[in-house]
């Protein structure tokens, strides 16, 4: 999980070249990447809120071999437009769903050593109440645990009694 948080971090923050592609599509990039606790639904209880912003779930499925990883990514945009087909900025009020579709085709690009290629599950837009607009992205890819370190050693000087529960009754 951390190799991937980070490689995300990476990719959304930090590079420069994926920052320009949101900035060629008049949108603002990724600013703030976090593991998700709930901070659409009460941003009171969190110190910084940044948007637009990454918000990341991880589960796994040991059952499956491969373990399969569910990556669920929460999309927040901050977004004071009216985007109803009544508004004459429409296009200004739905650049989110540019927002989305580019951050989807950059996360489809993302791989790491233990997670395989991300490949989209299911888009689902938030319809609960939320500070921000909200669309989560969720993904599957192939997981890797790290690989338990095999230890050998030698067994010296043991000692056996016999018949020690016996005489403890």
């Amino acid at each position: 999980m951390r190799e991937l948080y980070l490689k995300l971090i990476d990719v959304f923050v930090k590079n420069e070249d994926i920052k320009d592609k949101y900035r060629t599509a008049g949108l603002s990039p990724v600013q703030y990447i976090d593991l998700y606790s709930g901070q659409d639904v009460n941003s009171e209880y969190f110190e910084l809120q940044i948007y637009p912003a990454l918000f990341v779930n991880f589960s796994f499925d040991h059952r499956q071999k491969p373990t399969l990883a569910t990556i669920t990514i929460r999309c927040c945009y901050e977004q004071l437009r009216d985007t109803s087909s009544l508004n004459v900025t429409t296009a200004e009020a739905l650049k989110f769903l540019d927002f989305i579709e580019l951050t989807d085709e950059i996360m489809q690009t993302v791989e790491t050593s233990r997670f395989g290629k991300l490949t989209p599950a299911t888009t689902d837009q938030q319809t609960e109440e939320t500070v921000t607009d909200e669309f989560i992205l969720v993904y599957s890819a192939s997981y890797t645990k790290k690989p338990v370190e095999i230890r050998t050693g030698t067994i010296e000087d043991l000692e056996i009694t016999a018949n020690r529960f016996k005489a403890m009754l």
